[in-house]
Order: C-alpha cells, then sequence, then structure tokens
C-alpha cells in the first residue's frame, strides 16, 4: 500500500535528523566514553561508569537521561528506554525524556505506550513543534486522525518540520474524507524547500494516488506526470510504476499500461493489483491467453494469508504503516 512505504521515508528522515540533533548535542567530554563502550556493545562496562557517577554523587535523573539518551543515539531502543524510564520516575517533567521514549516504544512497536510519552512531550512543552509534530504522527499511526490535526497544524509553524508536518496532515484530511484539502497540502509540500527527495517521492506517489481517483483526463494526465516523477527519483519503486500503469490504463494507453504494470508485478510479486489491472488489460486487447494467465497469478496472490481482497481499481488511503 504506497501510502504506508512512501510516509515511512519521512518518519526515517526526521528520526534521523532528531538522533543526529541528539548526538550533536551530547558530545561533550563526559559521554565520549560511554559513546565508545556502548558503540562497542560493552555495555556492562558503560553500566559500571554508570554506577561510578551515581556512587560519586552525580543526580541519578540527570545520570539516567543521559545514558538514556546515548543508547537512544545508537537506536539500543530497549536499553534507551530502561534508563529513561529510570529518570522519568526521578524527574517526571522532562519533556524530552518523554519524547526519547516515546520513540523509543515506537521503534519497539508498542503504540500505546509511544503515544502517551508523545503526548506527554507536547503537553510538557507546547512550544516545542518537534514534539507537537511526533505527537500528531503518533495519532496518526493509531488511526485517531481527527486528534492528531491540531498538533499537526502546530508543527507548521517551525519551517525545518514544514513539509513533514503538510505531509502528515494531508494524510490526516485524506483519511477523513477531504480529498481536496489533502490534495492542497501535498501541493505544498511538493513546493517546500525543506523537502528531500524522499519526501518529495512521498508526495508525488500520494498526490498521484488522489487524481487517479476519479476519470477526469486532465487528472488523470497530471496523476501520470507525478507518477512519472516518481518513478525518476525512485525507479525501482513497484507504487510509482503501478501508479503510472494504472494512470494510463484509465487514459486508455493500454499498451503502454501493461509495461508499466508488468515491472511493477516483477518489482513486488507480492502485489495483486498489477496483475488485476493486467488481467483487464489482455482482455481488451484480446490476447484471452495471457489474460487467464494473470487471473490465475491473482488469484495465487490472494489465497495467500492476507492477501485477500488487495486487488482494487480505486485504492483509497488506509493507515500511514
Amino acid at each position: 500500500m504506497y501510502w504506508l512505504t512512501s510516509f515511512g521515508l519521512l518518519l526515517a528522515a526526521l528520526l534521523a535528523l532528531l538522533v543526529a540533533q541528539a548526538q550533536i548535542a551530547d558530545r561533550s567530554v563526559p559521554n565520549a566514553e560511554l559513546d565508545a563502550l556502548i558503540a562497542q556493545h560493552e555495555y556492562a562496562r558503560a553500566d559500571h561508569i554508570v554506577d561510578q557517577r551515581l556512587a560519586s554523587g552525580a543526580d541519578p535523573a540527570a545520570t539516567y537521561f543521559q545514558i538514556g539518551k546515548v543508547y537512544f543515539d545508537h537506536q539500543s531502543w530497549q536499553r534507551s528506554a530502561g534508563f529513561l524510564e529510570k529518570s522519568l520516575k526521578l524527574k517526571g517533567m522532562n519533556d524530552e525524556a518523554h519524547e526519547l521514549l516515546g520513540l523509543d516504544w515506537r521503534a519497539l512497536h508498542r503504540p500505546d505506550d509511544a503515544e502517551s510519552e508523545l503526548l506527554e512531550a507536547a503537553k510538557e512543552n507546547p512550544s516545542n513543534r518537534v514534539n507537537a509534530y511526533f505527537a500528531g504522527h503518533q495519532l496518526l499511526l493509531n488511526g485517531k486522525f481527527e486528534a492528531a490535526l491540531p498538533y499537526l497544524y502546530r508543527a507548521l509553524d517551525w519551517k525545518p518540520l514544514q513539509s513533514q508536518a503538510l505531509q502528515a496532515l494531508a494524510f490526516a484530511q485524506a483519511r477523513l474524507g477531504n480529498y481536496g484539502l489533502a490534495e492542497s497540502y501535498y501541493r505544498k509540500a511538493l513546493d517546500s524547500a525543506q523537502a528531500s527527495d524522499d519526501g518529495h517521492y512521498s508526495a508525488l506517489v500520494n498526490l498521484g494516488i488522489l487524481l487517479l481517483l476519479g476519470h477526469d483526463p486532465a487528472r488523470l494526465e497530471e496523476g501520470l506526470s507525478y507518477a512519472q516523477r516518481a518513478e525518476r527519483l525512485h525507479p525501482n519503486s513497484p507504487d510509482a510504476h503501478f501508479l503510472a500503469g494504472k494512470a494510463l490504463f484509465k487514459l486508455g494507453r493500454l499498451r503502454e499500461a501493461s509495461s508499466e504494470l508488468a515491472r511493477a508485478a516483477k518489482l513486488n510479486p507480492d502485489d495483486s493489483k498489477p496483475h488485476f489491472l493486467l488481467a483487464r488489460i489482455y482482455d481488451q486487447l484480446g490476447q484471452h491467453d495471457r489474460a487467464r494467465k494473470e487471473r490465475k497469478n491473482l488469484a495465487s496472490i490472494q489465497d495467500r494469508p492476507g492477501q485477500a481482497g488487495m486487488a482494487t481499481v480505486d485504492p483509497v488511503p488506509v493507515t500511514p504503516e
């Protein structure tokens, strides 16, 4: 599902930015030895240094918070979460600790815990736009689209996050059935100077999906152009090739459509949608043997666990995960 794949790219990019910022902030001399040990997975020795600091009178809440951040830098989510929880039990008012713990829980596939911590971070420091973005994004991941909106609108105020926030808002509005508003936000995201190549790719794909929901030829041509731009950014994207093939199919350019759809099917053998459209195309071209083969491929994929019902002519937005 396109919305899932492209939305994850934004999350990965923003999480990488947050990790990089945390690393820059924490490259102080007292943490240099800890950082080196954790990088080498010398966890017992790292814990021994923490114990030494505590024994020498260091503030326990601050110490646990700092070690939790270092583990977070190295994507050791479970260890990071353990130390951050200890810190928060001693000093609950720390929005950065709540934010990092929430992201730990997200990485560990505990969405309800992630939501609780990220909402608390946004509550404790409402002026922090990163906190607002992550709270809104987690609400999206948890299917709470209406509740996500105020957090995402707050995040729009900060330029470095504007493209990500626009795309998150577009996703939320699409899920709420406000397709016109969603389309306008995706267009703004594409115009944003802050958008990375991956950010542009996801906006191109998702805007293409919206444009292909109808049958207006001008919108179909525009959707095709966005799909082709997405292909240039990611030539091996099955989503981009499927969208291009679908647009060509709806425009009646069947032979061109079959080439794009065959490419999409090859790139993602578990997706039934290209086979569904290929069967229809070959029937219309009078190539009935090839159509039967595509229907067999379609049936085979749909018989797999969790695959039934995937083939649709007009996919609508599902969940961003």
